[in-house]
């Protein structure tokens, strides 16, 4: 379980979802987000992703047990990094 220090995410109060980048997170299928201000944490655990893999809009969803979503989302840069590797690897052609 990795854990995510609040004051590194975006979180919307009418939406309930709490939003991060994949820059700044390692993925795992658990994450323990702490509050920076009052030091709670929620764990919220791997539900389902908004998209394919390799789509840079698309958004890993987590959710805890109190209704509230934490997404890890794709980052362009690295999507399309991600992308071009897996083709070679899938070629046979890893450098």
């Amino acid at each position: 379980m990795k854990r995510v220090n609040l004051k590194e995410v975006r979180f919307s109060v009418e939406t309930g979802i709490i939003k991060v980048s994949e820059k700044d997170v390692q993925f795992d299928t658990q994450y323990e987000v702490v509050s920076a201000k009052t030091g709670n944490s929620m764990v919220f655990n791997f539900s389902h992703s908004t998209g394919p893999e390799f789509d840079p809009t698309t958004e890993w969803v987590y959710t805890s047990q109190e209704g509230i979503e934490f997404r890890v989302c794709n980052d362009a840069h690295i999507t399309a990094q991600n992308a071009r590797a897996y083709v070679k690897a899938k070629h046979g052609r890893v450098s």
